[in-house]
């Protein structure tokens, strides 16, 4: 399906500075420094010797010996291409569209080397659970498997590691148990191999998600907002089916494959993606939003796509071709009607299509969102994606159209490309399940017109959350129906961005209408909103509005055509008469005049 681009040509630039220049390149010393692991750790693995370079040592391989049956972390091979104009590779950057390119290669180059940069530590952190597991486990231990965006070679700064421990049945043929049970376990010979370190609990630390539909332990190492962790979870077959089709199709290498030069286009494209969903906060799975898979697999659709590959394949540069498979991928799904409908793929991964739904009249104009598991057929198909509420639609609509008019836009192009993928503040599109003071928002409610069922968005002040019973974490989920918060309207001046508080009562809402957080100032009883606070506002009405407008156009063009009936012309007499014999009467018409 896919081709790999050629390697770039390798220039003699060195790149020191704009590494330095990316934010996730900065990370506490103690990351990247030497890990004091425990003495288990220390007597099977070696890092190798330290002040080789990194292609010397490839410490990551380690794990293919066979004191670990864990094949992982080989190196990257996004293209680290370098910028020599001596050779004629790339004009000056006062190109727009070359400087885009050279974005995006500072970019990939980057992510490639803050990895590096961890490397080391993901490795111990792999092989100390798997040890732990071991320890747990004793002869119900089958294997621990790479999933997830490492294994998929599409993983990005900050991405967890994600491993799956499988378990067997031991020589008296007894099961191990719940995988809750089986976590357990592990977590309790976890802390007792951690305990021989000098270092614990001060860098390491571990959380046991026992309540969640999956049951995950988590293995920390550093401060708990810029710390390397490891994801466990027990006999999770579907993740590791997932990885084998990305595979299959070519979105991802084989571990059994020679390493490929550079790496493939869509490989490329889904890495881009998954740093544009991390910038941008767009909500996960956790919270209530898209899981990765549902949009790792709504590129590799994009990218599939015969349009897609001819405007990608008549690039001659590898980061113009990039840059084109990003613009379609944010071109295809601009717009909430490309997200009504179901996205199929074939068994054998060599074809997918995208079928809209057939509204029907009176439905809502809301999107219908479904992804048939390219991993199941038959019965055991099923969708990836959970009920989409329109306070979530609207958020995802107005990040969509904001990265498709970024990218696609004229002019200085580098500088609306790194506006494309400029991040957002922490938690703004996340609701606390508790607040110390009240805080601004977008929020959805009511309807414009009684019937239709497009809600309208509104300015609101949240004054106080109320979790329902026995819910802990430290956020809502956007679907959540049965939790409350109480708000306070406001209206937006659109020239001035002031707002002044709704004469009307508190509302009470639950966390389903929340859309995100907006900044606002108070200068004595003058309140505003932030410039990005009043773009999403009206952003989110515009597209309300569209939706509206489409419903009144679906139902016009629905409108069944009235046609004049011509009734038979009775006399004069008989024209108030309304208690006429029934038509199956065999009545003779003289004899009904006769009784009038």
């Amino acid at each position: 399906l896919f081709r790999s681009l050629q390697p770039v040509q390798a220039g003699k630039k060195n790149w020191t500075n704009q590494l330095d220049s990316w934010p996730f390149r900065r990370m506490p010393p103690e990351l990247i420094g030497e890990v004091d692991w425990p003495v288990q750790v220390k007597e099977v693995i070696d890092f190798g010797k330290k002040g080789k370079g990194w292609e010397e040592t490839k410490p990551w391989r380690k794990l293919e010996a066979p004191a670990s049956k864990l094949k992982a972390f080989a190196p990257e091979f996004v293209p680290f291409a370098a910028v020599n104009p001596e050779e004629g590779s790339w004009t000056s950057r006062n190109d727009a569209s070359q400087s885009r390119e050279v974005f995006l290669m500072e970019m990939l180059a980057a992510m490639d080397h803050h990895m590096h940069q961890l490397r080391e530590t993901q490795q111990g952190l792999v092989y100390t659970v798997e040890t732990a597991c071991k320890n747990a486990l004793k002869g119900h231990f089958g294997r621990l498997i790479l999933v997830g965006s490492a294994a998929l070679r599409v993983e990005t700064p900050g991405s967890d590691v994600d491993v799956v421990c499988f378990t067997q049945r031991d020589e008296g043929k007894q099961a191990v148990g719940l995988p809750v049970t089986v976590l357990r376990r592990v977590h309790w010979s976890l802390k007792e191999l951690l305990s021989q370190t000098p270092n614990y609990p001060t860098y390491f630390s571990t959380e046991l998600i026992d309540e969640a539909r999956v049951p995950i332990l988590r293995v920390m190492w550093g401060p708990k907002d810029n710390c390397c962790a490891v994801d466990v979870s027990v006999d999770q077959t579907r993740p590791l089916d997932h990885v084998r089709w990305f595979q299959r199709v070519g979105a991802a290498p084989r571990p059994t494959e020679p390493q490929p030069p550079v790496a493939p286009l869509v490989t490329l494209t889904l890495r881009c993606v998954k740093w544009w969903l991390k910038e941008r906060q767009i909500p996960r799975t956790k919270e209530g939003g898209l899981p990765t898979v549902a949009w790792l697999l709504m590129a590799v659709h994009v990218s599939s796509l015969k349009q897609t590959n001819h405007e990608a394949l008549s690039k001659r540069r590898p980061m113009a071709a990039l840059l084109s498979s990003l613009g379609s991928f944010f071109r295809h799904y601009q717009s909430l009607e490309r997200l009504d409908g179901v996205l199929y793929f074939s068994p054998d991964g060599s074809s997918s299509e995208f079928r809209r739904r057939e509204r029907q009249r009176g439905c809502s104009p809301w999107a219908e969102l479904s992804f048939l598991d390219p991993t199941r057929e038959g019965t055991e198909s099923l969708s990836l994606v959970p009920r989409l509420h329109p306070a979530t639609q609207l958020l995802l609509g107005h990040e969509l159209q904001r990265a498709y008019q970024r990218i696609e836009a004229h002019g200085d192009n580098r500088e609306m490309l790194e506006d494309a993928l400029r991040p957002v503040p922490e938690g703004i599109n996340a609701l606390p399940s508790f607040i110390e003071e009240p805080l601004c928002a977008l929020v959805v409610r009511g309807e414009l017109s009684p019937g239709t069922g497009s809600q309208q968005v509104e300015l609101a002040v949240i004054e106080k959350v109320t979790p329902r019973p026995g819910w802990m974490a430290p956020f809502l989920l956007r679907s959540d129906e049965r939790s409350q918060m109480t708000v306070r309207l406001m209206d937006l001046e659109d020239r001035s961005g002031r707002c002044r508080f709704r004469r009307v009562p508190r509302v009470t809402l639950c966390p389903a209408n929340f859309i995100c957080q907006v900044f606002m100032t108070q200068d004595a009883n003058i309140w505003r909103i932030d410039e990005e606070g009043v773009v999403r506002f009206h952003s989110m009405r515009q597209i309300v509005a569209g939706l509206m407008e489409q419903s009144r156009v679906e139902e016009s063009c629905e409108k069944p055509k009235t046609t004049k009936s011509v009734a038979p012309t009775l006399p004069t007499a008989l024209q108030n008469v309304t208690n006429l014999p029934a038509a199956d009467l065999k009545v003779k018409p003289k004899s009904i005049i006769e009784k009038v």
